[in-house]
């Protein structure tokens, strides 16, 4: 979570701080993009809390309204993961103050993502679009310091949102995506920063 802390403030220092250009028209643009839910394992879930994501990508415009995106994804659970054992009813887990039914404390994910993106015009600026690919992923879940799972393999990445992008090539974006990694399922809202140069 270190890049939450670090890459954040210089891409939004950069976004308020660059002067007003002519307006870019490039097929290249760069982003960085935080998301936050929970994931759903085997069918137990975190009830929607405690995943943090950080995804920074770089997309390509091969046809007008299409782009082919690469991206790095890393994600962790951010919040206070606490289970504590009981001898009758086993793990209780729990964050502050709600309950999941998933028994772990921790959970780690790195991932390579292929999509590709389009995108429909609603004015000068602003744009919906839309994103699928391939995901390739490493994740692992433990409790108690203990592995549950050390999964890697190749999954499914949808991403649904709206973008608004400046003359001056900055942009921002907010939305829903959803990994689809098997026996895990991850749903998050997003919102990232984009350049286009």
């Amino acid at each position: 979570m270190k890049l939450f802390t670090i890459v954040t403030p210089l891409l939004l220092a950069a976004a308020v701080s660059y002067s007003v250009q002519a307006s870019v028209e490039s097929p290249h643009s760069v982003g960085l993009a935080l998301s936050g839910g929970g994931i759903d394992y085997k069918g137990k879930d975190t009830d929607g809390t405690g995943v943090g994501q950080s995804y920074l990508f770089y997309n390509y415009q091969f046809l007008p309204h299409y782009y082919l995106e690469v991206g790095l994804a890393s994600a962790e659970d951010v919040d206070d993961w606490k289970c504590t054992e009981h001898e009758q009813s086993g793990w209780d887990c729990r964050t502050d103050n709600d309950h999941f039914s998933l028994d772990v404390d921790n959970y780690s994910q790195d991932s390579l993502i292929l999509a590709i993106k389009t995108d429909l015009s609603l004015s000068k600026r602003n744009s919906l679009y839309a994103k699928a690919g391939v995901e390739f992923y490493e994740y692992e879940l433990s409790l108690a310091h203990n592995k549950l799972a050390d999964e890697s393999g190749a999954g499914l990445y949808v991403e649904a949102g709206w973008q608004y992008r400046w003359d001056n090539g900055m942009g921002i974006n907010a939305g829903v995506q959803h990994h689809d990694l098997g026996d895990l399922e991850r749903t998050s809202a997003t919102v990232g920063v984009s350049y286009s140069f």
